[in-house]
């Protein structure tokens, strides 16, 4: 018999879920996600505030 013109079909696994994150880490990705300027940012991951001679800085 000759072979047959029509592709294979294989089957592909399932796409792997991304991994779960404790409450703890969402609750801070939620808080990071929603801080507006550099200096909420840092005062969430604990660090202290941005200054300058012309006012807070933009980026750490």
């Amino acid at each position: 018999m000759s072979n047959s013109p029509l592709p294979r079909v294989t089957e592909r696994p399932a796409a792997p879920k991304p991994p779960r994150l404790d409450t703890a880490t969402e609750q801070l990705v939620e808080r990071l996600r929603s801080a507006r300027t550099a200096n909420e940012m840092a005062e969430i991951v604990g660090l202290k505030p941005i200054k300058g001679r012309s006012g807070p800085k933009i980026a750490y």
